[in-house]
């Protein structure tokens, strides 16, 4: 057999190998479908409290130390987030505003880390007057609970989730902190971003129930045509810029910092508020 006859004889040897190899594969599991969330105006700012929902212990915080406090939760997101807000609310403007996030963690991962023991012993050491959570990018993942299997999205799934989620919010509220929580923005894997858009959705509508300001970024991370985007225009300029980081997941500073201004603002706004009512008046 000559080399050109050999050479044509792996070729297709190499075929039929690849084509059983798939064929082995186990199918991939399947994925929520699309859900829509809601979707608030880009930039918006998140609704203030009532003044008179303000707590009482906070409205002493803020006059004993003339500055608000922001504690951040959540699992890299949170990072982001938490490192956006320390830049857009500086200390002499009269904020302080803490990391209690941590990476690799969320509510799935409690074989890792107890996220409502975890948060229960940071309060109790830095008490704050608004509390901001983000987590969610590890948990769109099946886990095991009590033994058993909770598929993703699944009623078992929604239950177990649901009520650790209730207990962390009570834990945030328990030194009378304003509380919001942000969505996460679109993914680039179409399949990952199926399962983000559902559990956004789920989020929304338990953060409904439990009168926590859900603050949609979906909208804020995508093109003129709903896709992901890894640039955006600029907010002043208009000028292309990159947030996004190259795994299609994270995002970089700047896109962090465009997800939270209007965050920002209306922390702001509370501040200046809570001011103007305790007489306080360092503000710059």
């Amino acid at each position: 057999m000559d080399r050109g006859a050999v050479l044509a004889v792996g070729f297709v040897a190499g075929i039929c190998v690849g084509i059983s190899f798939d064929l082995r594969r186990p199918a991939p599991p399947p994925q929520p479908a699309p859900v829509s969330v809601p979707v608030s105006t880009p930039q918006s700012s998140p609704p203030l409290p009532a003044e008179d929902a303000v707590d009482r212990r906070v409205v002493a915080r803020v006059a004993q130390r003339g500055i608000v406090r922001v504690g951040v939760f959540g699992d890299s997101f949170g990072v982001g987030l938490w490192e956006a807000l320390d830049h857009q609310l500086p200390r002499d403007k009269g904020f302080e505003v803490l990391r209690f996030a941590k990476e690799a963690t969320g509510f799935t991962q409690y074989h890792r880390l107890n996220l409502e023991d975890r948060a229960r012993e940071q309060l109790a050491a830095d008490p704050v007057d608004v509390a901001v959570i983000c987590f969610g990018a590890n948990d769109a993942v099946p886990f095991y609970d009590a033994g058993h299997e909770l598929p993703l999205l699944s009623e078992g799934w929604k239950r177990v989730v649901g009520e650790r989620i209730d207990r962390f919010v009570a834990v945030t509220r328990s030194t009378g902190a304003a509380v919001y929580w942000v969505g996460l923005p679109a993914m680039r894997d179409a399949r990952l971003d199926a399962s983000i858009q559902a559990m956004n959705a789920f989020y929304a509508e338990h953060m409904r129930r439990l009168n926590v300001p859900f603050l949609e970024t979906r909208s804020l991370s995508v093109d003129a045509e709903g896709r992901y985007a890894a640039y955006l225009p600029d907010d002043k300029t208009g000028a292309r810029k990159l947030i996004r980081t190259n795994d299609g997941v994270h995002m970089l500073g700047v896109g962090y910092q465009h997800l939270t201004q209007g965050l920002a603002s209306s922390i702001a706004a509370m501040r200046d508020k809570l001011r103007a009512g305790t007489g306080t008046d360092r503000a710059r």
